[in-house]
């Protein structure tokens, strides 16, 4: 499978301003997971697509001016997700539920290339990232 390009991982804002070079801000071990995912389901993975479809989800890096982080900051909430640090992503599948793809990650976490987090019963999407410090290949969560 073609690797991720960029556009597809950062929001429209850091993308603008930074181009490609925006992925120096990806922790590692998201980038490594996220080809390995791609290439063992063998399906186009979806994070972002507003560059071809125009639709903005939120669904890699997060930065300031995102309405979801904005959102927070006006109302004085600490936003600390790990989408601020580029550590996550809600991925899709087309024709996969979510229930779907988590199931078919816990069948190949023992092929991941590194531990993950997964959030539970998301409605449309499978978020996933790379903030795991436990001893588990995927630690389950509720936000």
């Amino acid at each position: 499978m073609d690797e991720f390009s960029v556009h597809e991982l950062v929001c429209p804002h850091i993308y603008r301003i930074h181009g490609d070079r925006a992925l120096r801000f990806a922790d590692p071990r998201l980038l490594k997971w996220l080809d390995w995912f791609r290439t063992a389901i063998e399906k186009p993975v979806i994070v972002n697509d507003y560059y071809w479809q125009g639709n903005y989800t939120q669904s890699g890096l997060r930065c300031n001016l995102c309405p979801l982080v904005a959102e927070k900051s006006r109302q004085g909430i600490p936003y600390a997700s790990a989408h601020t640090r580029f550590q996550a992503v809600d991925i899709k599948i087309r024709d996969m539920y979510p229930e779907e793809i988590r199931q078919w990650i816990e069948r190949h976490k023992h092929d991941m290339p590194v531990k993950i987090r997964i959030e539970r019963d998301t409605p449309t999407w499978v978020h996933v990232d790379v903030c795991n410090d436990s001893a588990d290949l995927i630690t389950y969560f509720n936000p």
